[in-house]
Protein backbone atom coordinates (compact mmCIF):
# COMPACT_ATOMS: atom_id res chain seq x y z
CA UNK A 1 0.00 0.00 0.00
CA UNK A 2 2.93 2.16 0.05
CA UNK A 3 3.56 2.36 -3.38
CA UNK A 4 1.36 3.33 -6.37
CA UNK A 5 1.44 2.19 -10.30
CA UNK A 6 0.36 4.70 -12.69
CA UNK A 7 -0.37 3.35 -16.20
CA UNK A 8 -0.86 5.32 -19.64
CA UNK A 9 -2.64 3.20 -22.40
CA UNK A 10 -1.70 5.17 -25.48
CA UNK A 11 -2.63 4.04 -29.43
CA UNK A 12 1.27 3.25 -30.10
CA UNK A 13 2.60 1.83 -26.11
CA UNK A 14 1.76 1.57 -22.63
CA UNK A 15 3.45 3.25 -20.35
CA UNK A 16 4.16 2.82 -16.74
CA UNK A 17 5.77 4.34 -13.71
CA UNK A 18 5.68 3.28 -10.17
CA UNK A 19 5.91 6.45 -7.68
CA UNK A 20 5.54 5.68 -3.36
CA UNK A 21 2.05 6.77 -2.35
CA UNK A 22 3.09 9.66 -0.68
CA UNK A 23 5.33 11.50 -3.14
CA UNK A 24 3.59 11.64 -6.74
CA UNK A 25 6.03 13.50 -8.79
CA UNK A 26 9.02 10.79 -7.49
CA UNK A 27 9.84 8.29 -9.67
CA UNK A 28 11.01 4.51 -8.45
CA UNK A 29 10.68 2.54 -11.59
CA UNK A 30 9.40 3.38 -15.38
CA UNK A 31 8.74 0.50 -18.26
CA UNK A 32 7.17 1.49 -21.60
CA UNK A 33 6.21 -1.37 -24.35
CA UNK A 34 4.68 -0.86 -27.87
CA UNK A 35 1.67 -2.16 -28.77
CA UNK A 36 1.54 -4.62 -31.47
CA UNK A 37 -1.45 -4.12 -33.67
CA UNK A 38 -2.01 -8.12 -33.66
CA UNK A 39 -2.71 -7.22 -30.00
CA UNK A 40 -5.84 -4.97 -30.69
CA UNK A 41 -8.46 -7.55 -31.95
CA UNK A 42 -11.88 -6.68 -33.24
CA UNK A 43 -13.25 -8.18 -29.88
CA UNK A 44 -10.69 -6.32 -27.85
CA UNK A 45 -9.50 -3.08 -27.57
CA UNK A 46 -7.62 -3.07 -24.81
CA UNK A 47 -3.91 -4.20 -25.57
CA UNK A 48 -3.41 -6.84 -22.92
CA UNK A 49 -0.19 -8.09 -23.76
CA UNK A 50 1.58 -4.82 -23.63
CA UNK A 51 -0.47 -3.79 -19.98
CA UNK A 52 0.59 -6.94 -18.38
CA UNK A 53 4.35 -6.41 -19.55
CA UNK A 54 4.36 -3.16 -18.34
CA UNK A 55 2.66 -4.73 -14.79
CA UNK A 56 5.13 -7.47 -14.81
CA UNK A 57 8.35 -5.27 -14.87
CA UNK A 58 6.97 -2.31 -12.51
CA UNK A 59 5.80 -5.28 -10.06
CA UNK A 60 9.40 -6.52 -9.63
CA UNK A 61 9.76 -3.54 -8.10
CA UNK A 62 7.37 -3.41 -5.62
CA UNK A 63 6.85 -7.31 -4.51
CA UNK A 64 3.67 -8.17 -2.36
CA UNK A 65 -0.02 -7.71 -2.93
CA UNK A 66 -2.28 -4.44 -2.59
CA UNK A 67 -0.63 -1.75 -4.71
CA UNK A 68 -3.28 0.75 -5.97
CA UNK A 69 -3.15 1.00 -9.58
CA UNK A 70 -4.36 4.57 -11.69
CA UNK A 71 -5.05 3.82 -15.34
CA UNK A 72 -5.30 7.09 -18.40
CA UNK A 73 -6.41 6.04 -21.53
CA UNK A 74 -5.64 7.35 -24.44
CA UNK A 75 -8.53 9.59 -25.64
CA UNK A 76 -8.60 7.27 -29.11
CA UNK A 77 -11.00 4.52 -26.72
CA UNK A 78 -13.09 7.05 -25.66
CA UNK A 79 -16.13 8.76 -27.22
CA UNK A 80 -16.66 12.32 -25.92
CA UNK A 81 -19.39 15.04 -27.12
CA UNK A 82 -20.52 18.45 -25.42
CA UNK A 83 -24.24 19.20 -25.26
CA UNK A 84 -25.69 22.73 -25.02
CA UNK A 85 -28.67 23.31 -22.72
CA UNK A 86 -30.03 25.37 -20.19
CA UNK A 87 -29.70 23.17 -17.17
CA UNK A 88 -29.40 25.25 -14.48
CA UNK A 89 -32.89 24.06 -12.82
CA UNK A 90 -31.67 20.22 -14.03
CA UNK A 91 -31.49 17.67 -11.47
CA UNK A 92 -28.66 14.66 -11.39
CA UNK A 93 -31.43 12.52 -12.18
CA UNK A 94 -32.17 14.21 -15.05
CA UNK A 95 -28.72 14.74 -16.49
CA UNK A 96 -28.30 11.22 -15.75
CA UNK A 97 -31.01 10.76 -17.85
CA UNK A 98 -29.89 13.07 -20.67
CA UNK A 99 -26.09 11.97 -21.06
CA UNK A 100 -26.69 8.39 -22.04
CA UNK A 101 -29.66 9.30 -24.44
CA UNK A 102 -27.19 11.68 -25.97
CA UNK A 103 -24.69 8.98 -26.41
CA UNK A 104 -27.10 6.68 -28.55
CA UNK A 105 -27.99 9.28 -30.60
CA UNK A 106 -24.14 9.61 -31.42
CA UNK A 107 -23.25 6.10 -31.62
CA UNK A 108 -26.24 4.26 -32.34
CA UNK A 109 -25.99 0.19 -31.91
CA UNK A 110 -23.02 1.17 -30.64
CA UNK A 111 -23.61 2.72 -27.59
CA UNK A 112 -24.75 -0.62 -25.88
CA UNK A 113 -21.99 -1.82 -23.39
CA UNK A 114 -20.49 1.49 -22.68
CA UNK A 115 -20.78 3.23 -19.45
CA UNK A 116 -20.93 7.28 -19.80
CA UNK A 117 -19.74 9.68 -17.28
CA UNK A 118 -20.71 13.10 -17.23
CA UNK A 119 -19.83 16.61 -16.00
CA UNK A 120 -22.13 19.39 -16.03
CA UNK A 121 -19.60 22.73 -16.92
CA UNK A 122 -19.69 26.06 -14.71
CA UNK A 123 -21.45 27.81 -16.97
CA UNK A 124 -24.47 25.51 -16.56
CA UNK A 125 -24.74 25.48 -20.17
CA UNK A 126 -22.80 22.37 -21.57
CA UNK A 127 -22.66 19.36 -20.49
CA UNK A 128 -19.37 17.43 -21.03
CA UNK A 129 -19.83 13.32 -21.35
CA UNK A 130 -17.51 10.79 -22.39
CA UNK A 131 -18.10 6.96 -22.70
CA UNK A 132 -16.00 4.18 -22.43
CA UNK A 133 -16.84 0.20 -23.59
CA UNK A 134 -17.60 -1.78 -20.50
CA UNK A 135 -15.06 -4.24 -21.63
CA UNK A 136 -12.12 -2.19 -21.61
CA UNK A 137 -12.87 -1.29 -17.74
CA UNK A 138 -13.60 -4.98 -17.39
CA UNK A 139 -10.40 -5.64 -19.13
CA UNK A 140 -8.41 -3.65 -16.80
CA UNK A 141 -10.37 -4.97 -13.80
CA UNK A 142 -8.93 -8.62 -14.57
CA UNK A 143 -5.20 -6.72 -15.71
CA UNK A 144 -5.33 -5.33 -12.21
CA UNK A 145 -6.40 -8.55 -10.31
CA UNK A 146 -3.50 -10.67 -12.29
CA UNK A 147 -0.89 -9.01 -10.91
CA UNK A 148 -2.24 -8.08 -7.48
CA UNK A 149 -3.19 -4.75 -7.61
CA UNK A 150 -6.45 -2.87 -6.78
CA UNK A 151 -7.70 -0.56 -9.60
CA UNK A 152 -8.36 2.70 -7.66
CA UNK A 153 -8.80 5.01 -11.44
CA UNK A 154 -9.54 4.46 -14.68
CA UNK A 155 -9.74 7.79 -16.62
CA UNK A 156 -9.05 9.46 -20.29
CA UNK A 157 -6.05 11.59 -21.15
CA UNK A 158 -8.16 14.54 -21.78
CA UNK A 159 -10.38 14.57 -18.97
CA UNK A 160 -6.91 13.89 -16.58
CA UNK A 161 -5.05 17.23 -18.51
CA UNK A 162 -7.87 19.42 -18.38
CA UNK A 163 -8.34 18.98 -14.78
CA UNK A 164 -4.09 19.61 -14.45
CA UNK A 165 -4.48 22.56 -16.16
CA UNK A 166 -8.06 23.89 -16.07
CA UNK A 167 -7.04 26.75 -13.50
CA UNK A 168 -4.11 28.40 -15.74
CA UNK A 169 -6.10 28.86 -18.57
CA UNK A 170 -7.45 32.14 -19.62
CA UNK A 171 -11.22 33.38 -18.36
CA UNK A 172 -11.42 34.40 -22.08
CA UNK A 173 -12.23 33.10 -25.03
CA UNK A 174 -9.25 29.71 -25.35
CA UNK A 175 -8.00 26.13 -27.30
CA UNK A 176 -7.22 23.05 -25.10
CA UNK A 177 -5.54 20.54 -26.95
CA UNK A 178 -3.99 16.84 -26.09
CA UNK A 179 -2.09 14.88 -28.03
CA UNK A 180 -1.06 11.04 -28.37
CA UNK A 181 0.36 9.68 -30.96
CA UNK A 182 -1.44 10.70 -34.47
CA UNK A 183 -4.84 11.61 -32.81
CA UNK A 184 -5.68 15.27 -31.09
CA UNK A 185 -8.44 16.06 -29.07
CA UNK A 186 -8.93 19.92 -29.25
CA UNK A 187 -11.39 21.92 -27.05
CA UNK A 188 -12.83 25.46 -27.34
CA UNK A 189 -13.17 26.95 -24.04
CA UNK A 190 -15.16 29.85 -22.94
CA UNK A 191 -14.18 31.45 -19.54
CA UNK A 192 -13.48 28.22 -17.64
CA UNK A 193 -16.46 25.96 -19.92
CA UNK A 194 -15.68 23.64 -22.64
CA UNK A 195 -18.45 24.75 -25.03
CA UNK A 196 -16.95 22.38 -27.96
CA UNK A 197 -14.54 19.50 -28.96
CA UNK A 198 -13.08 18.26 -32.26
CA UNK A 199 -11.48 15.21 -32.14
CA UNK A 200 -9.47 12.51 -35.04
CA UNK A 201 -6.15 12.49 -36.88
CA UNK A 202 -3.48 15.18 -36.83
CA UNK A 203 -0.52 13.25 -39.27
CA UNK A 204 2.17 15.97 -39.27
CA UNK A 205 3.20 13.90 -42.53
CA UNK A 206 0.46 15.00 -44.13
CA UNK A 207 1.88 18.28 -44.93
CA UNK A 208 4.66 19.99 -45.97
CA UNK A 209 6.64 22.96 -44.71
CA UNK A 210 8.30 23.88 -47.84
CA UNK A 211 4.78 25.23 -49.90
CA UNK A 212 4.62 28.44 -50.87
CA UNK A 213 2.89 29.70 -48.72
CA UNK A 214 3.82 27.07 -46.26
CA UNK A 215 1.08 24.93 -45.16
CA UNK A 216 -0.82 24.81 -41.55
CA UNK A 217 0.08 22.45 -39.47
CA UNK A 218 -2.60 19.67 -39.19
CA UNK A 219 -3.00 20.76 -35.48
CA UNK A 220 -3.81 24.52 -36.16
CA UNK A 221 -5.95 23.59 -39.10
CA UNK A 222 -8.08 21.75 -36.70
CA UNK A 223 -8.37 24.08 -34.31
CA UNK A 224 -9.05 26.58 -36.47
CA UNK A 225 -12.33 25.00 -38.16
CA UNK A 226 -13.39 24.50 -34.51
CA UNK A 227 -13.37 27.95 -33.85
CA UNK A 228 -15.10 28.87 -37.27
CA UNK A 229 -17.87 26.14 -36.77
CA UNK A 230 -18.32 27.70 -33.56
CA UNK A 231 -18.80 31.50 -35.34
CA UNK A 232 -14.89 32.59 -33.22
CA UNK A 233 -12.89 34.35 -34.87
CA UNK A 234 -8.93 33.55 -34.23
CA UNK A 235 -8.35 37.24 -33.05
CA UNK A 236 -10.88 36.58 -29.88
CA UNK A 237 -9.01 33.62 -28.36
CA UNK A 238 -6.09 35.12 -25.50
CA UNK A 239 -4.69 31.67 -25.57
CA UNK A 240 -3.81 28.06 -27.52
CA UNK A 241 -2.70 25.44 -24.42
CA UNK A 242 -1.54 22.13 -25.78
CA UNK A 243 0.06 18.82 -23.72
CA UNK A 244 1.66 16.89 -25.98
CA UNK A 245 4.21 13.99 -25.66
CA UNK A 246 7.21 14.30 -27.71
CA UNK A 247 5.48 16.47 -29.86
CA UNK A 248 7.10 17.70 -32.89
CA UNK A 249 6.64 21.86 -33.35
CA UNK A 250 7.98 21.81 -36.72
CA UNK A 251 5.21 24.16 -38.72
CA UNK A 252 3.19 24.69 -35.65
CA UNK A 253 2.13 28.07 -35.10
CA UNK A 254 3.86 29.53 -32.05
CA UNK A 255 0.90 30.77 -30.86
CA UNK A 256 0.95 27.38 -28.67
CA UNK A 257 2.25 27.16 -24.86
CA UNK A 258 3.24 23.37 -24.67
CA UNK A 259 3.22 21.02 -22.09
CA UNK A 260 4.43 17.39 -21.37
CA UNK A 261 1.59 15.30 -19.97
CA UNK A 262 3.55 15.08 -16.27
CA UNK A 263 4.48 18.89 -16.48
CA UNK A 264 2.18 21.22 -14.26
CA UNK A 265 0.68 24.46 -15.76
CA UNK A 266 2.93 27.20 -13.61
Amino acid sequence: WNKSLHLHVGTQAVQGTLRPAWARHKVLARSSHAIDPSDMGHDDATPLTAIDAVLSELKANAPGRGARLSVVLADAHIHFDVVAGDYRDASERQLQSIAPACVAELLGDMAVGQVVRWQLQPDLHHLLICSIATQDIESMVKAASRHGLSLASLQPDFCMQWNRHAEGISNGTSVFATTNGDRAMIACVLRGTVTALSAGLCIEDEYNVQTNPPAKHPLDSRADRLLASNGLDISSVSSFVLVAPEFSERGLDPRWTIFRPDQEAS
